[in-house]
């Protein structure tokens, strides 16, 4: 996620943007100084009107597609909160059932660091890369390559134990299984946003009335009275179209192990923090308070 940090914060967005932009950005201008010697194909009557309808349809097109992005990356925000929140509900159930028992306290133990675990595994499954090697680390009881499904199951194993040496009654275990329930539910939620982008189909359409409009302004404005002043505003409005395209491409994979990711590692090391206290070593962030991204 990226982040404006400091003075200099607007600076650093904007270059890691640009960046990120840099082949779009050398098409723009690759595309304008082809254009500069071609005749103008646009100077017909009524041109102007035409190319004012095309703006307002790509602008809305676009617009619509940003929103449904930006709700994408909120959604998949709001749902990375449910993990934290039924993590810490989870860490309040097993201490209102912990009687002190030996054999109680060694599985309540466990399952606070598999819970820890379980949103490491989450997070890199998310971003489909390998999790960090500390995670299998939690709770060496279970297997280095454990999925964090099968994380969430093993916990209701033990609820289950639980349960059955009689250590806690029926309501505990179901207030257990209701957060167990709720962390399923969240997980699911945040698997589709990963699963299923927008159309193919639909992004590529999108893509092509931005530059298709972008190319017909920028003809356009090359063939003004002032020649310089239009190509110069017909380069800052393919830019601004493109750009406004391409930025929605971003957001709308809010967990593609991207800068424009959310935090989840972040949230992961709140979540340990709040489990296995905050001097953890995993409850440490992965980047100071003044780092422009976080991951």
């Amino acid at each position: 996620m990226i982040r404006s940090v400091g003075t200099l914060g607007p600076v650093k967005i904007a270059g890691i943007v640009a960046w990120r932009l840099r082949w779009d950005l050398l098409a723009i201008v690759v595309v304008a100084g082809v254009l500069l010697p071609v005749p103008d194909p646009t100077q017909i009557d009524y041109a102007s009107a035409v190319l004012s309808v095309l703006g307002i349809g790509a602008s809305v097109f676009i617009g619509f597609r940003n929103t449904t992005a930006y709700n994408r990356w909120w959604e998949a925000r709001t749902l990375w909160g449910s993990v934290i929140i039924n993590s810490r509900a989870t860490h309040n159930t097993l201490c209102s059932v912990d009687s002190g028992a030996p054999g109680m306290v060694e599985i309540l133990d466990r399952m606070r660091r598999r819970q820890a675990r379980y949103c490491w595994q989450l997070a890199a499954e998310l971003r489909g890369i390998a999790p960090i090697p500390e995670a299998a680390d939690l709770t060496p009881e279970d297997p280095a390559g454990t999925s964090a499904t099968n994380l969430l199951t093993r916990q209701a194993e033990d609820v289950q134990t639980l349960s059955a040496t009689g250590s806690i009654d029926n309501q505990a275990r179901v207030m257990l299984m209701n957060v167990n329930t709720a962390l399923v539910g969240a997980q699911s939620g945040l698997e589709r946003i990963r699963n299923e982008p927008i159309p193919i189909i639909y992004e590529i359409f999108i893509r092509g009335l931005a530059w298709f409009f972008a190319v017909m302004a920028f003809s356009r404005l090359d063939g003004s009275a002032h020649p310089v002043t239009g190509v110069v505003i017909g380069l800052l409005l393919m830019i601004v179209f493109i750009t406004a395209e391409r930025l929605g491409h971003f957001i709308e994979q809010p967990m593609s192990n991207t800068v424009f990711d959310i935090s989840m590692y972040r949230f992961c090391a709140t979540i340990t923090g709040n489990l296995l206290g905050a001097g953890h070593r995993m409850a440490q962030p992965r980047e100071s308070a003044k780092a422009t991204v976080w991951m």
